[in-house]
């Protein structure tokens, strides 16, 4: 156990070493020792094999960059450390589509009584964010407008962290469709 251990810090401190050198050579081997780990872990987690492909390139991208720092040493096993940052950058990638697809399927029409045509939509929520306070006006831009994810939109705004960011954009948007709702009706949009 202790032999196997020592050889694997030897193993992990040799491809450090090859990576501060530049030689991308060991980025080759390690992509393809690991290209079969990834796809599978893909296809688990609702992945495609391409998927697993960038995602195998970035966490490999993550390993250069980290190694030519001086202080950078690897800890575990070369398997481990690319397991974990596939993972970590897939679950982002999963997170950022789920937050896309359920924000391109929100028509507020569907979300209050007043709906509003999507070619009017745009003029019509920019001068209703005019009314509303910087704050709600800099979250909905950042967010609708910009796509801004919520830790960002938190710093920008000074608040404690993405769950108040995403509790408050909540709030805006609700004083939004409640100003859309007192100043115009569906006859205002559709004639009807």
């Amino acid at each position: 156990m202790v032999r196997e251990m020592q050889l694997n810090n030897h193993l992990n401190d040799e491809i450090i070493e090859r990576l501060h050198k530049g030689d991308r050579e060991v980025l080759i081997d390690l992509y393809k020792e690991h290209e079969e780990m990834v796809k599978r872990y893909a296809r688990e987690n609702n992945g495609k094999d391409e998927d697993a492909e960038d995602l195998l390139q970035d966490a490999l991208v993550v390993l250069w960059q980290n190694s030519r720092k001086p202080d950078f040493k690897l800890e575990s096993k070369p398997s481990t450390y690319i397991y974990a940052v596939v993972k970590n950058l897939w679950l982002k990638q999963l997170d950022k589509r789920k937050r896309l697809v359920s924000e391109e399927h929100i028509k507020p029409h569907q979300h209050s009584e007043t709906p509003i045509n999507n070619d009017m939509d745009l003029a019509l929520v920019r001068n209703m964010l005019g009314e509303m306070g910087e704050v709600c006006q800099q979250i909905l831009l950042m967010f609708y407008f910009d796509g801004f994810d919520m830790k960002t939109i938190a710093k920008a705004n000074n608040l404690a962290n993405s769950d108040v960011a995403k509790s408050k954009k909540h709030q805006c948007l609700k004083e939004l469709a409640s100003k859309v709702k007192s100043k115009f009706t569906s006859t205002d949009f559709y004639g009807v």
